[in-house]
């Protein structure tokens, strides 16, 4: 079976991601860092509130710590890239209007390449 009849393949099953598309979602360091912070976290979130946790972990360093323009690239880059491709994966609901994160999902998969992640990563 060729590359392009097995994502074909996952894309007819729906639901959950495989485990293409989850290694995908989890090759960026910006997601890794957001599925870190809202893994137990009560939703909503909001997308200033998550920015400065991924600001914390990007840095190594208290958020308020981050410069202002960091923290503006890091909130442009999870609005317009990371939130909604993680959306799209069915593994957060983002409502762009409010900038919230208003539910998070995550299965077993998922779940257990984070775990995998973390204790590599710290």
């Amino acid at each position: 079976m060729t590359d392009d009849a097995a994502a074909s393949d996952d894309d007819d099953r729906g639901g959950s991601p495989g485990v293409d598309e989850v290694l995908t979602l989890l090759s960026d360091r910006y997601r890794r860092h957001v599925l870190a912070c809202l893994d137990g976290l009560p939703a909503p979130v909001t997308l200033e509130g998550l920015t400065d946790q991924v600001a914390g972990r990007e840095f190594q360093q208290p958020p308020d710590k981050v410069s202002m323009i960091k923290r503006t690239q890091i909130a442009t880059a999870l609005h317009h890239t990371h939130l909604p491709k993680l959306e799209e994966a069915g593994i957060i609901t983002y409502d762009t209007d409010e900038g919230k994160v208003t539910e998070i999902t995550m299965d077993e998969l998922l779940e257990g390449f984070l775990d995998k992640i973390r204790r590599h990563e710290g």
